[in-house]
């Protein structure tokens, strides 16, 4: 997911200069910053390695 989201943000920036947010979310006066789903690829990603880091590696040692 990490690589797949990092190439797709390489591919908005060749195609088109620059990567494009599309989903932008306001709700009740609150802004959470624009994003595209390239860069939930890379931070669920980044979730899923953390988790499997911090609790499935240490059991495959043995």
């Amino acid at each position: 997911m990490i690589l797949g989201g990092a190439l797709g943000n390489v591919i908005d920036r060749v195609r088109f200069g620059a990567v494009v947010d599309f989903l932008d979310v306001h709700a009740a006066g609150w802004h959470w910053p624009a994003f595209n789903v390239a860069d939930s690829a890379i931070s669920v990603g980044v979730v899923l390695l953390i988790v499997q880091q911090l609790f499935y590696a240490k059991g495959e040692d043995k």
